[in-house]
């Protein structure tokens, strides 16, 4: 037994006057009882946690699909300003030549 077992044991049979049977039995089922506790607070835990991950991965997924759209718009950007600088510098050769 351990030091908390000793402990509950002993308050069990000398305060409360418990005979050694009733005050293990009684000190079984406190642990009992403490262990299911304990894994029913456990599953809480995990389940919240699983939520909390699902959300994650959903804003994952929208985050995604907006840099995606980001990445196209600026794509579009880089494309036209390179056109556009392009024809400017085709029309400076241009004029230097045709002088």
């Amino acid at each position: 037994m351990s030091s908390v077992n000793l402990t509950l044991y002993t308050l069990f049979t000398h305060k409360l006057k418990l005979s050694e049977a009733d005050a293990k039995d009684f000190m079984d089922a406190i642990k009992e009882e403490v262990r299911n506790d304990i894994k029913y607070e456990n599953s809480d835990f995990k389940s919240a946690i699983r939520e909390d991950f699902l959300k994650l991965e959903l804003k994952m997924e929208q985050n995604k699909s907006e840099l995606k759209n980001e990445i196209k718009d600026s794509f579009k950007w880089f494309i036209g300003m390179f056109i556009t600088i392009v024809l400017m510098m085709m029309g400076l050769y241009a004029t230097i030549l045709l002088k």
